[in-house]
């Protein structure tokens, strides 16, 4: 523009990272006033939001996607796809592969008593044959463990009977379904989990490790999801504590919880930040680790002391009772997601 003095611009990095942070949240200062208050005053913002004061303040949903995508793009990027889990299976001892051949057998002589085609019928004798030729082998010698060869494709990730017999393609086992009398066919639920989990065989060549290692990377990337999932799940638990309060509707529980689920990453976040820079030094000690997850279970008291504020014996009560059912909560979800993820690949 004509008579404007021409400069050039010179800016510092933290200023470049200053900008970056405030052009994200899209409020200027209101992200870092908004921490402040987040880290040293547990439930004030929700507080703050129940009673209408929100101008000053981050938006609680805003503030979650913030802290939350920085929390997994961190924590992504400390677990690597190839490194997320190593996972060990111990093999099985000579004893337990010999009660688990004989169990088999025992399954499989059941099932031939049962109605079925002639065919079918044929089919599982065939195993129990097969089964007793392991039994002998193993009894006989009880380093011949990797010459067994009903149990070599003995890979159960999704199967409700790990005692089935075990089938080498999709194509298999859809024929043995079709010979079987409708009574004694697997149901929706059955044939789905015992399709993918020969898919899976299928697809890594029977390879244990690879499945499970597959599976769990899938998982990882569902966790956000999960997450996110239990917040409303976490907000109606609390809703259930507190009924009794009736200033309080289901959203300021959610707005309570994902303050406090924010508050939470940015904990661990400052744990893996400290590990980080005390690892250049020496080894990070435990009980470091352990002052901020006491740090952290500190915090979710005094949040829910403050912002619900009753005494300090029923919070405490509550503060348990919230803890204790949310493992069963968390548990729900991670077997769900965890079924999820086998199913998704």
């Amino acid at each position: 523009m004509c008579g404007q003095e021409n400069i050039e611009p010179k800016e510092s990095f933290w200023h470049l990272v200053t900008h970056f942070m405030y052009d994200i949240t899209h409020f200027d200062g209101k992200f870092f006033s908004t921490l402040k208050y987040l880290l040293f005053r547990p439930g004030f913002l929700s507080h703050e939001y129940l009673r209408g004061r929100r101008a000053s303040y981050l938006h609680p949903i805003r503030m979650y996607v913030f802290t939350s995508a920085f929390f997994f793009l961190v924590f992504f990027s400390l677990h690597k796809e190839d490194e997320v889990t190593k996972v060990n299976i111990t093999k099985p001892t000579a004893a337990q592969l010999l009660h688990k051949l004989e169990k088999k057998k025992a399954s499989l002589v059941k099932d031939t008593a049962d109605e079925m085609p002639l065919i079918a019928k044929r089919s599982l004798i065939t195993v129990i044959a097969a089964t007793d030729s392991d039994i002998a082998l193993i009894k006989r010698d009880t380093t011949a463990k990797d010459k067994l060869k009903t149990l070599e494709d003995s890979f159960n990730m999704l199967s409700f009977s790990p005692d089935n017999p075990t089938y080498k393609s999709l194509e298999a086992y859809d024929s043995v379904q079709k010979q079987l009398p409708a009574a004694k066919r697997d149901n929706f639920i059955e044939r789905r989990f015992a399709r993918q989990n020969i898919h899976l065989k299928e697809k890594y060549n029977g390879d244990e490790k690879a499945i499970w290692i597959a599976v769990l990377n899938r998982f990882k990337h569902f966790f956000p999801q999960m997450l996110f999932v239990s917040l409303p799940l976490f907000a109606l638990l609390l809703q259930l504590l507190y009924l009794r309060r009736k200033n309080f509707f289901y959203v300021n529980h959610v707005v309570f919880t994902i303050h406090l689920y924010c508050a939470t990453f940015i904990i661990i976040l400052a744990n893996i930040a400290m590990e980080s820079l005390w690892n250049i030094f020496g080894k990070y000690p435990g009980w470091m680790g352990g002052l901020f997850m006491l740090a952290g279970c500190f915090y979710w008291y005094k949040a829910l002391r403050n912002f619900y504020e009753q005494r300090r014996g029923k919070t405490i009560l509550k503060y348990s009772l919230a803890l204790f059912l949310s493992i069963f909560i968390m548990a729900f979800l991670f077997t769900l997601f965890f079924i999820f993820s086998a199913m998704a690949i």
